[in-house]
């Protein structure tokens, strides 16, 4: 994959499969996080095609792409006003062919300890682990075919990295949407992720992961 006049990864060729945890383990600078927006269709890559269900990416326009393929940043974007909102945003946009499910937004928020008061919190005050948990959230809200997920964890604490892993693994596989996950984090994406695939520039290499039986 090339951008720009620079190469970063090259020789990278992955398939996803529904239900599936794939992590892209490597050093800072590799490349991963221009990769995972490559992917998302935010940049253009010089050399290197995506494609979802056999279609070239972008085929049926970008707009529907990115509502089955949505990246999630570790630098989640909020907007000036609460949790809570912050969730309902996307689908008076029309980002989703369904209304608000308030309940599923209730659950995941309990799960992942933000229910209750902090809902209503401003989330531009959250701290950075706590605005990346509502950006998942927001996320798996929209039932996206394909996660794309920059450091989901990175920002987290042991415990809380655990419940975030526990929460994608089972949401992967209750709703059959595949994940690419990047991190720096060898060992603790062998915990929960399927298959690893470690990347260098011009050097990458696939390792199968402990994944979940």
């Amino acid at each position: 994959m090339g951008v720009g006049d620079t190469q970063l990864l090259s020789g990278v060729s992955l398939c996803l499969r529904r239900a599936e945890l794939v992590a892209l383990n490597g050093p800072s600078g590799c490349g991963k996080s221009t990769l995972l927006r490559a992917i998302a269709g935010l940049i253009d890559m010089e050399r290197g095609t995506v494609s979802l269900e056999g279609r070239p990416a972008g085929e049926e326009g970008w707009p529907a792409f990115r509502r089955r393929v949505i990246l999630v940043d570790q630098r989640p974007i909020m907007r000036n006003t609460s949790v809570w909102e912050n969730l309902k945003r996307p689908f008076s946009y029309a980002v989703s062919s369904r209304s608000f499910p308030a309940g599923e937004a209730e659950g995941l928020l309990k799960r992942l300890r933000l229910d209750g008061p902090a809902k209503h919190r401003d989330a531009r005050l959250l701290s950075g682990g706590e605005q990346q948990r509502v950006n998942l959230i927001r996320a798996l809200l929209l039932e996206p075919d394909v996660l794309l997920l920059d450091e989901p964890t990175n920002s987290l604490d042991h415990e809380a990295a655990l419940v975030v892993e526990a929460l994608l693994r089972e949401e992967a596989e209750r709703r059959g949407a595949a994940a690419l996950v990047v991190t720096h984090d060898r060992r603790g994406c062998e915990r929960w992720c399927d298959r690893v695939f470690d990347v260098t520039p011009h050097l990458p290499h696939v390792h199968e992961g402990a994944g979940h039986e």
